[in-house]
């Protein structure tokens, strides 16, 4: 019973967690859909439309965050609805998908990257912890970017730059104008630090990457030509003129050739170039570009642009003396220092607002949220206990089952090592009282010899001696001798089995060692001397030693170590 509910519970957690990668999965393909809307709104409205529907249909959670997710794209330039619907996003989603946490974290980045850096960097941080874990990483590349340009504006230019380092590393080799971006960005750093001309030449590898495609899209182009207008400052900062003036004015003509289009960079390199007309004495220049910067001003949708645009005119007139133009620009400027201070007021109010908002609603559905939870996990609680308890009596039973079996599997095995014990005592006293017979006949056929030797000196030195009498005795004592061979012999034989055994342990262990050789070791782990080992083998003692020592060369043992000893050590 208890396996059944243990595997209910493993295969629930299972598919939960399928079933959540397969959502993300989703939240992939939506976002690829939405991209493919090129922020047409009516298409993004469409997008919306259907899955709001599926919402109304399912009442599946997952399509009322994915219709707040389209929703969201359609406040591009409501801040304070755009931050809205990401904060309710964000407490919808609670942390179910790390797609839609990682986006809303991204999305808020962006949103307070101007109006508070800190949260700004808490967004970031809080997304790339869960991004640098997922499998896809679609956010990773450009929050590596983004991390990078927060330390570039805090003047963390090292740190930043091993951002942007991360980010290159990130971007897929399609993404070129990206890849550029990074080359741009490096540049940027660098001229901060006062590398002017490494900062110059990764500004002409980033121009040259997209330069090298067959067909730049209008974003590459432009692109480009934010790449010529820093070539022109780092030019101008290194004092080349000439290059300066031409990437200068490359970037400015093609700006006023589109300027239905991000007017602001007409103004963004100006007052450098101003400069540089004003050094190089070009009166005329300066005045066309002056021109160029008043018909741009109304252009302008950046109070920033304007405070930057209505400043160089300002110090322009003045320089000139022309009181008419510099009395009406330093309206202008008064006014756009007015409107900012109303703007970043507005600003903060409203984040203050939506924060506050968001606080106190998300406390009180938090507080909502926790007492339904609270109800969920005490009848878990409940279910689980019981599944624990009838684990843990299910468990105790088969382990005093075990307990007994294992003592019963004890009891008989130590019964079979007493048996085991006493055969091989026996065995030993067998193999001891053998061993011993064989010192005893090796002994004897020693005297033997010796008397037969003394017999053949007898019947060489004496003349009178009875000849059949002296035969007798050295037949009767050969006879002995072969008697005592033959013993020896079967005691060999019948231990043959387990030298075989030794012998073929040893070979593998040793394979250089010769067949005679095994077999001499074989006698020395029976801690026979080598006179009783030349006695069997027919050799002299000397001989026997020096086969010894060669062995102990051969194996590697040194003088101290004894053979005998080393040889039983082997099981």
């Amino acid at each position: 019973m208890y396996r059944i509910v243990i595997f209910t519970l493993i295969s629930f957690l299972f598919l939960y967690s399928c079933h959540s990668q397969n959502d993300n999965e989703y939240f992939y393909k939506l976002d690829k859909e939405y991209t493919a809307t090129h922020n047409d709104r009516e298409k993004i409205y469409g997008l919306y439309i259907k899955e709001d529907e599926k919402y109304k249909k399912t009442q599946d959670i997952k399509y009322l965050i994915s219709s707040k997710y389209i929703e969201m794209f359609l406040y591009p330039d409501n801040r304070s609805k755009k931050i809205s619907l990401i904060y309710e996003l964000l407490r919808i989603n609670n942390d179910e998908y790390d797609y839609i946490t990682t986006a809303c974290n991204f999305y808020l980045a962006l949103e307070f990257e101007e109006a508070s850096p800190k949260l700004c960097l808490q967004f970031l941080n809080a997304a790339i912890k869960i991004e640098e874990k997922s499998e896809k990483k679609t956010f990773l590349s450009h929050l590596y970017h983004m991390k990078g340009r927060w330390y570039f504006s805090h003047n963390n230019y090292y740190q930043a730059k091993l951002y942007f380092g991360k980010a290159l590393n990130s971007f897929s080799r399609n993404d070129t104008l990206y890849i550029a971006s990074m080359y741009n960005n490096f540049a940027l750093c660098d001229h901060r630090m006062g590398q002017i001309d490494s900062s110059i030449k990764l500004s002409l590898y980033g121009i040259k990457i997209l330069q090298s495609k067959k067909s730049l899209t209008e974003d590459e182009l432009y692109f480009i030509n934010i790449m010529k207008g820093n070539l022109g400052s780092f030019y101008f900062m290194k004092k080349d003129y000439t290059n300066a003036v031409k990437y200068y004015n490359e970037q400015i003509e093609f700006q006023m050739a589109k300027s239905n289009r991000n007017p602001y960079i007409i103004i963004r390199n100006a007052a450098e170039l101003l400069q540089l007309y004003k050094d190089l004495n070009k009166p005329l220049n300066s005045k066309k570009l002056i021109e160029r910067v008043i018909a741009t001003l109304p252009k302008l949708e950046s109070t920033k642009d304007g405070i930057m645009a209505c400043t160089l005119l300002q110090n322009y007139f003045a320089e000139n003396n022309d009181f008419r133009n510099l009395k009406l620009y330093s309206k202008k400027l008064e006014m756009f220092n007015n409107l900012f201070s109303k703007e970043t007021v507005r600003d903060l109010d409203t984040v203050s607002d939506i924060l506050n908002g968001y606080i106190i609603k998300n406390i009180n559905q938090e507080y909502d949220y926790k007492i339904a939870d609270q109800r969920k996990r005490s009848a878990l609680m409940i279910i689980l206990s019981v599944i624990v308890i009838i684990f843990f009596i299910r468990a105790i039973f088969r382990i005093r089952k075990r307990n007994k079996e294992e003592r019963r599997i004890l009891e008989s095995q130590n019964t079979l090592l007493e048996n085991d014990k006493e055969d091989l005592e026996k065995d030993i006293e067998l193999h001891k009282g053998k061993i011993k017979n064989l010192h005893l006949n090796l002994n004897l056929k020693i005297e033997t010899e010796k008397a037969f030797l003394e017999n053949l000196k007898k019947i060489k030195k004496s003349k009178n001696i009875n000849a059949e009498e002296t035969v007798k005795d050295l037949f009767f004592k050969i006879n002995n001798l072969l008697q005592i061979d033959q013993k020896n012999h079967e005691f060999v034989g019948e231990s043959s089995d387990e030298a075989k055994q030794f012998m073929q342990k040893i070979s593998e262990r040793f394979p250089f060692l010769t067949e005679h050789e095994l077999k001499l070791c074989v006698y020395f782990r029976l801690n026979l001397s080598s006179k009783e080992v030349s006695l069997l083998e027919n050799i002299t003692p000397g001989s026997v030693r020096v086969y010894k020592t060669k062995i102990k060369y051969k194996i590697g043992l040194n003088k101290e170590t004894d053979l005998n000893v080393f040889l039983n050590s082997i099981k």
